[in-house]
């Protein structure tokens, strides 16, 4: 089965824990993140996740997913979708570096739509991926 993946990734002036806190705090993503109206849920293993994203743009979206990873403060990881038709695997990695924190923001995506959506979404979903990483970092940098 294909799999596409979408990668990017951003140092973040602060530890770990810092970037994890805030992360991980899903009940505050409307205060720093425009694309995020909201995340509802908890970041631990097995929770159930509903975000409603690109808020107030033509490529609105609202998904539900499960948490299926919680390792503090280094991976955070959901899934989502229909194992047979589209389903996604989404992870942050967080890793020391210097003073500082590595962030790789990562998601990938399996089943028969797979290649025609990921296709059609690569350079908007990269524009949302970069700008969730900006966000978080001048946030956590904000302190």
């Amino acid at each position: 089965m294909q799999e596409n993946e979408l990668r990017t990734e951003i140092l973040i002036d602060a530890p770990p824990s810092a970037v994890w806190a805030v992360l991980t705090d899903f009940g505050r993503y409307r205060e720093w993140n425009d694309l995020v109206e909201y995340v509802s849920g908890v970041a631990e293993e097995g929770a159930e996740v509903r975000t409603r994203a690109a808020w107030g743009s033509p490529a609105e979206r609202e998904f539900e997913g499960r948490i299926t990873a919680v390792e503090p403060p280094s991976l955070l990881a959901s899934e989502g979708g229909d194992p047979e038709l589209f389903f996604g695997r989404h992870r942050w990695e967080l890793s020391p570096e210097g003073t500082g924190t590595r962030l790789v923001n990562r998601e990938a995506w399996t089943g028969p739509l797979a290649d025609s959506v990921y296709a059609q979404s690569k350079d908007l979903l990269t524009a949302e991926f970069d700008a969730f990483n900006k966000a978080l970092k001048t946030e956590v940098e904000r302190g």
